[in-house]
């Protein structure tokens, strides 16, 4: 081998992968142009997701009935007219609109009767609105020469699931509550003790939180046995009174 020769290979040996280096296989030219492919169209199905959930949004909240807002509760801004009431404002029925009354079922009762008590609530407002009616807030009183003689808080139960109740009161309306008395008479901690209530002139009142009613008068019959002690009583006392149809004898005085 020459020199010449020798010198000769080694050259072309080196420029054939300089020839080589500026071109890539098919395949990976296939490959490249696939994944360039795959990634516009995430960006394209991207793109039409996002406008379609606008528009959905918006096509959402126009087919939507509107929700009517709650006024009662919500506050004021300085935009608006100020309240004049905040108790109108908040659902419950203004103070100086709820009316209170007291009655009873009979103007008298025998020694074994039971009255019954009834609590006229008024809704004297011209709008509908809440009043605080649970048994928390009503009290019956029973009252006697103007003192508290029996209360319905006496034996109130301790836990009571009607405490805190709010009713709805149409305009002008009314609604009632109703007593049984039993004529127990009791202390403060619901203890009997040995008085009754004896018979005479008693008188209810209601009371529904700080309101209070105007009495309502009732009497309590003696029982039978006094009733015909008194009778026979009375008759006596009449016998031995002079007959007033008799003219009392005339005294004579002797002549001078």
């Amino acid at each position: 081998m020459t020199p010449s020769n020798r010198g000769s290979q080694p050259k072309n040996g080196a420029r054939q992968p300089r020839q080589s280096s500026g071109k890539l296989p098919a395949h990976v030219y296939r490959r490249r142009r696939y994944m360039l492919l795959v990634a516009s169209l995430v960006v394209i199905a991207l793109l039409v997701l996002g406008v379609v959930g606008i528009v959905s949004g918006l096509n959402g909240g126009g087919e939507e009935e509107p929700v009517a807002e709650d006024t009662s509760s919500a506050s004021p801004s300085t935009t608006q007219a100020p309240v004049p009431d905040e108790k109108a404002a908040s659902g419950k029925c203004p103070e100086n609109k709820v009316g209170l009354k007291a009655k009873v079922d009979e103007k008298s009762f025998d020694e074994d009767a039971k009255p019954k008590f009834e609590m006229v609530i008024e809704n004297n407002h011209t709008a509908t609105c809440l009043i605080e009616v649970g048994t928390e807030k009503q009290e019956f009183l029973v009252e006697k020469n103007g003192d508290v003689v029996w209360s319905s808080k006496f034996c109130a139960a301790e836990e009571d699931e009607n405490a805190e109740v709010s009713t709805e009161f149409a305009p002008k309306s009314e609604k009632t509550s109703q007593f049984e008395w039993n004529r127990v008479w009791v202390d403060k901690n619901c203890n009997r003790t040995n008085e009754d209530f004896g018979p005479g002139e008693y008188e209810l009142v209601v009371k529904l939180g700080d309101k209070k009613s105007k009495p309502a008068k009732f009497t309590l019959e003696k029982d039978a046995t006094a009733k015909e002690k008194e009778k026979k009583e009375a008759e006596e006392k009449k016998s031995d009174e002079p007959n007033s149809d008799e003219k009392p004898e005339e005294s004579s005085t002797p002549d001078d």
